[in-house]
């Protein structure tokens, strides 16, 4: 029996786990294949919607639902210590989990993701509310109900980061949000970027700084932060600029997961060297990498992890059956962008073609909250 485990029950894992299912049910009837995802946690977060909390366009409530009920039936799931991988060992083909249990496998693909580093920047945590995170999309929907005017800064403290849209897609939000609030002429909104620009695609960032201007909304980049004053409520800069703000939303340094840098498997900010057309790791060919795990330098987006998961499912079965490697992945990622609460565009692109967003609609919009509430039934399960 060819074994293929999941290290990572989210967006990445949960996809690639269905749809391999969905690939290979003849396998897993007879007794020919097992597939395992392992994951500390029981429940499935949905992060793309967080963003859209704090505007109350989206229940936070509907953000979270079991795994379980996710996953295929014929897909084997392990959490809490049983599904909390503590060691991967690709030379010896094993995985370890908090319980002790070391667990072999044929095929591995990882999909641990990113994870947020408060710490990297001092004062950010006490100081800056984060969409990124589902506690603090809460507070920040409390924070702009009692917001009666002033500046805010939305800044993005290191790249790469997951959502790379959402940073954007939040100021324009806010913009629409507090006109419809009647308190958008009180207001100054100050977008930072560690890079000259507002994005770091240059035929999407020329797009959207228009319309960033046509909003009103001020730039400052590059602009890396060093320092948050939450008493004062001051943001410094590497560059020597100094934000005084009401409030800051903020999205906090990225890195991969801390088991990646303990099994000594990543770079120095635990990614995965990923070869970016068979996903495979590097060196490692019958390991697969996929979403906000590698070390690939394009969207960390939920949409990259499901083209990805194509690739990925097709050559597994493809192996397991004795084909060989049949498909690569191209780059594809598809997002869409808000640019207020009624409107939206897109990006679609991949490694050969760079990506420029239509002119804002309504149609988009009502896309981006269609693709959110389709997710659990349609994306999470591979259905397409």
């Amino acid at each position: 029996m060819k074994r293929v485990i999941v290290v990572g029950g989210g967006i990445a894992g949960t996809i690639v786990a269905n749809r391999m299912a969905r690939m290979m049910p003849e396998e897993l009837e007879r007794g020919d294949a097992e597939i395992v995802v392992l994951d500390k946690n029981e429940k499935h977060t949905y992060q793309p919607g967080q963003a859209l909390v704090p505007f109350n366009v989206q229940d936070p409530m509907e953000l979270i639902r079991p795994e379980r009920e996710l996953l295929d039936h014929r897909v084997k799931f392990l959490h809490g210590q049983k599904g909390e991988v503590s060691k991967i060992d690709p030379a010896n083909h094993s995985v370890t989990t908090a319980d002790g249990v070391s667990h072999s496998y044929d095929y591995l693909v990882i999909a641990t993701g990113s994870h947020l580093r408060w710490d990297e920047v001092p004062g950010y945590r006490d100081a800056v509310y984060s969409p990124w995170e589902y506690e603090s999309a809460l507070k920040l929907r409390e924070a702009l109900d009692q917001f009666s005017g002033g500046t805010v800064v939305i800044n993005v403290a290191k790249l790469p980061h997951k959502c790379p849209v959402a940073p954007m897609e939040i100021a324009l939000m806010l913009d629409d949000y507090l006109k419809r609030r009647g308190i958008r002429d009180k207001t100054e909104i100050i977008y930072t970027y560690p890079v000259p620009g507002i994005f770091g695609i240059k035929t999407t960032n020329d797009v959207m700084i228009k319309i960033f201007q046509e909003r009103g909304i001020k730039i400052i980049s590059p602009f890396n932060v060093t320092n948050v004053n939450a008493k004062d409520k001051v943001m410094e800069s590497q560059e020597g600029e100094k934000i005084k703000f009401d409030l800051a939303i903020g999205v906090p340094p990225h890195t991969g997961a801390d088991v990646i840098g303990k099994s000594g498997i990543g770079d120095k900010r635990n990614w995965i060297p990923t070869d970016k057309f068979t996903l495979r790791m590097k060196d490692h060919s019958n390991v697969f990498v996929i979403g906000d795990t590698t070390d690939i330098p394009i969207s960390k987006a939920g949409s990259t992890a499901d083209f990805e998961s194509y690739v990925i499912a097709n050559n597994v079965t493809n192996e397991i059956r004795g084909n060989g490697l049949k498909k690569t992945y191209d780059g594809s990622v598809f997002c869409y962008i808000a640019t207020g609460l009624d409107s939206g565009t897109y990006i679609r692109f991949n490694y050969a073609a760079p990506p420029v967003p239509p002119p804002p609609s309504y149609v988009h919009w009502w896309g981006k909250l269609m693709y959110n509430k389709l997710y659990w039934t349609v994306t999470a399960k591979a259905i397409v």
